[in-house]
């Protein structure tokens, strides 16, 4: 009784839907290279002082796909704690994210299809600068 009762709580508590996970489709073809990132380009210092700014993502296309994710972070140590932003369907090779502070941070895309197994990987990881007001 007691392994029957341990066994419910595991299932209840770590999948949340346990008819939620399915193979991949054979059929499906393999995702193609990560979308290249454009703007900002690599380390750009952006020269705008006001607060909040809008900063424009963009990125080459990636053909046959559905939308893109764009992930942004505080630092270039990929973790939860530092993820600032992240934008998900994105229906174009363009974005526009708003930050409230300067600092440098780093940000990255990658694109999906329903026809692919699964998303492309994420692409190279970019920086950009955005200023310091009292400087």
């Amino acid at each position: 009784m007691k392994r029957a009762i341990i066994l419910a709580a595991i299932l209840l508590l770590g999948c949340k839907n346990p008819f939620s996970f399915e193979p991949h489709d054979r059929n499906k073809t393999d995702p193609p290279a990560p979308p290249v990132p454009t703007v900002p380009s690599n380390g750009k210092f952006i020269k705008n002082w006001a607060y909040p700014q809008d900063v424009t993502f963009r990125w080459q296309p990636v053909s046959g796909t559905q939308f893109y994710q764009v992930e942004a972070y505080t630092d270039s140590i990929l973790i939860p704690d530092n993820m600032c932003h992240f934008e998900d369907k994105i229906p174009s090779n363009e974005a526009s994210i708003t930050f409230h502070h300067y600092g440098t941070y780093w940000w990255h895309v990658r694109s999906y299809s329903p026809n692919w197994k699964w998303y492309t990987d994420w692409s190279e990881l970019y920086s950009f600068i955005l200023p310091n007001p009292a400087d």
